[in-house]
């Protein structure tokens, strides 16, 4: 039986104010700005931040079900996501702007140190963020104490 992939989408257009533009997903809108290097007006996430967000937001979602299935009582988790990067490359200079390392940190409440393990597995495995980053630069994990 062939499982059929799933596909997600997201578009995006300028604003009527330089630096601005709106990202609509599934009807949902957010705005998001370039940073003052561009000419934005700094007022809403960038591209970077919410590249970072949805790594973030993916983990959380990824450790809560997996917690479910595993019977794990996860009561809280909060994840920072952090990543080094070479803006000079997005101003036009000839440098690779990609990013060269993220950072994940996970806190959790509830877990025990070998739940808390099982939770980062599951995270390493199942979240399409993390496998697709972790392709191209290396992701450090860490588990707060």
């Amino acid at each position: 039986m062939n499982n059929p992939l799933a596909t997600a989408s997201a578009s995006c257009r300028l604003s009527n104010q330089a630096g601005r533009a709106l990202v609509t997903l599934r009807g949902h809108h957010v705005v998001t700005d370039s940073p003052p290097t561009l000419g934005g007006p700094n007022e809403a996430p960038n591209p970077v931040e919410l590249l970072l967000s949805a790594l973030a937001a993916c983990a959380v979602f990824v450790c809560e079900r997996a917690a479910h299935e595993m019977g794990i009582a996860l009561q809280s988790i909060a994840v920072t996501a952090a990543g080094d990067f070479d803006p000079r490359g997005v101003c036009g200079e000839a440098i690779d702007p990609r990013f060269q390392a993220f950072r994940v940190r996970l806190a959790m409440d509830g877990p025990d140190a070998a739940q808390a393990q099982a939770l980062v597995q599951a995270f390493r495995t199942r979240c399409p963020v993390y496998t697709t980053l972790a392709r191209a630069a290396p992701v450090e994990i860490t588990l707060a104490p």
